[in-house]
């Protein structure tokens, strides 16, 4: 009973399989960077009694612009479709009689089923990657620098914050499936590499700052190196990216690059300090403040009354 039941399944697997698929993932959702492709199935479909993880050898793969499709066979990659429109798949482990596959290609494949019970000993996928740049992903992080201001001799450590967002895209499809997929169902989304990634962008910029930052520089002459230091940070990290997980920094924001406040303070009151000691800068500014002062006096002065001036003329 068990052989009849078993050769009854592999040929109505075999027959049933016969079917050309057509496979698509008409858009990705936001934030997804991969994705099984599903099988298109209609109303008027003929084609649903076929084994999902078995794809037949000529069934056409559609991929749109930014996408690009891994066949997946017994967890190994075995085509890239990179190239948008309709593509033909190819495989020697599913002939179907529609393309070279014939008589001899179902008898065969009846056996090779019969042999485990009725079930076909292949496992078949389409995975859709989203080659588009991925941005607006945020960093910030502070460091611990040695600040040596010029004009006041000042030498001190202070803490640097720097803030901003980065963009990334994958550009070697099959080392991503084979890094991060983990298995050829499997959906990967930005968040799930985002902690991790942001990291290690986070460690590269460090040591970018570090390597560009020079004795005697300010907040200022970093954030006027911005570019040079996003062109070392991506020097450093797309090349390990690129091998280990198939995806490459695009592009870096800063759009913050400042000391703390209280290192801020502290340096405005050193040159404040500095100032006071020069004579001519000294009187300047406690012309300007006495100035300040006087207008300030004047807003507090209620309206329409007069101000009175009284003069010492007090003979000695």
């Amino acid at each position: 009973m068990g052989l009849f039941k078993a050769a009854k399944g592999s040929l109505g697997g075999v027959m049933a399989d016969q079917w050309l698929e057509v496979y698509a993932c008409d858009s990705l959702p936001q934030g997804v960077l991969a994705q099984r492709a599903q099988k298109r199935v209609g109303e008027r479909s003929a084609n649903t009694e076929g084994d999902g993880n078995v794809i037949s050898d000529g069934s056409t793969i559609i991929v749109n612009a930014g996408q690009c499709a891994l066949a997946i066979d017994s967890g190994e990659v075995t085509g890239v479709y990179d190239t948008p429109g309709e593509n033909i798949y190819h495989s020697d482990q599913s002939p179907s009689i529609f393309r070279k596959g014939g008589a001899k290609g179902v008898l065969k494949q009846s056996f090779d089923r019969f042999g485990y019970g009725g079930v076909a000993a292949v496992y078949q996928a389409i995975i859709v990657l989203d080659l588009r740049e991925h941005m607006g992903n945020p960093f910030s992080l502070s460091l611990p620098i040695r600040i040596k201001d010029s004009r006041t001799g000042l030498d001190f450590d202070a803490t640097l914050s720097v803030s901003g967002t980065f963009s990334f895209q994958i550009n070697k499809p099959a080392v991503f499936y084979k890094k991060l997929c983990g298995c050829s169902t499997g959906t990967v989304y930005v968040k799930d590499i985002l902690p991790q990634i942001t990291a290690e962008f986070k460690m590269t910029l460090i040591t970018a700052i570090g390597k560009t930052f020079r004795e005697g520089s300010t907040a200022y002459d970093i954030s006027m190196s911005a570019n040079e230091i996003i062109d070392e940070a991506a020097a450093l990290l797309n090349e390990e990216w690129i091998a280990k997980r198939g995806f490459a920094i695009v592009s870096v924001g800063i759009d913050g690059v400042a000391l703390t406040q209280q290192d801020k303070d502290l340096l405005q009151s050193v040159q404040l300090a500095k100032t006071l000691t020069d004579p001519t800068l000294s009187a300047a500014t406690i012309a300007a403040a006495q100035a300040q002062a006087m207008q300030d006096a004047a807003k507090n002065t209620r309206r329409n009354e007069p101000i009175r001036v009284t003069f010492n003329n007090t003979k000695g």
